[in-house]
């Protein structure tokens, strides 16, 4: 007959085995829940979105036109990215400019400064286009309400920014509903009444004899 202390001793070993295996499993478990929150977090963070953007270019030969942030032009030599809305500006930061990167990493938005659309992916190395892109009647007429943006580089720049932003939806909400209104007005039941004319003085019959 085996020897009960033999199998208490297996027991114990099977316990503390399971134990470890388990304590070991949370561990991992935990580690990678981790690291995939940081690889989630590394994606999308402001840096990642921005390089996903893609549209970085080195000018060959100068653009006829300037940066809209720095107000220069973007000769050869010169690397620039050209967002989906074709508008381009200096990539990376110089000192003669620091860039739309930077200008999407840190403002309140990250909108084309110029269009206020919001840029999507586009390939790596895209030609910048010969001539900016035409506005559009509403682009034309925020542009000529508000002033330029400019690099939010402090609190106070972030505010205005975001002012400013404001402004915009409101120019572009008051837009909408006057075109809406214009599309459909509004008719009140006063206009929907008909008025009968009267009827001419030929028209007026005589009054009926009263019976005496």
């Amino acid at each position: 007959m085996a020897d009960p202390s033999y199998w208490i001793g297996m027991d114990i070993e099977t316990s503390v085995t399971m134990l470890v295996i388990g304590l070991a499993t949370a561990v991992v478990s935990v580690c990678l829940f981790f690291i995939f929150m940081c690889i989630v977090q590394w994606w999308y963070s402001p840096r990642m979105r921005v390089f996903r953007l893609g549209g970085v270019t080195t000018l060959r030969q100068n653009l006829d036109y300037t940066c809209t942030l720095c107000q220069n032009s973007m000769e050869a030599g010169e690397k620039v990215r050209t967002l989906s809305c074709d508008h381009v500006f200096h990539c990376g930061g110089s000192v003669k400019c620091e860039g739309i990167d930077h200008c999407l990493r840190t403002g309140p938005m990250e909108r084309c400064p110029t269009c206020y659309r919001v840029p999507h992916p586009v390939p790596w190395k895209r030609t910048p286009p010969p001539s900016p892109p035409a506005p559009t009647p509403s682009q034309g007429a925020l542009a000529a309400a508000l002033p330029p943006l400019r690099l939010p580089l402090s609190t106070r720049d972030l505010d205005e920014a975001l002012l400013r932003w404001e402004q915009i939806q409101k120019l572009a909400e008051a837009s909408s509903s006057a075109s809406l209104h214009r599309r459909h007005p509004r008719t009140s039941t006063s206009d929907k009444e008909e008025v009968l004319p009267l009827p001419a003085d030929d028209e007026i019959l005589p009054e009926a004899p009263s019976s005496q």
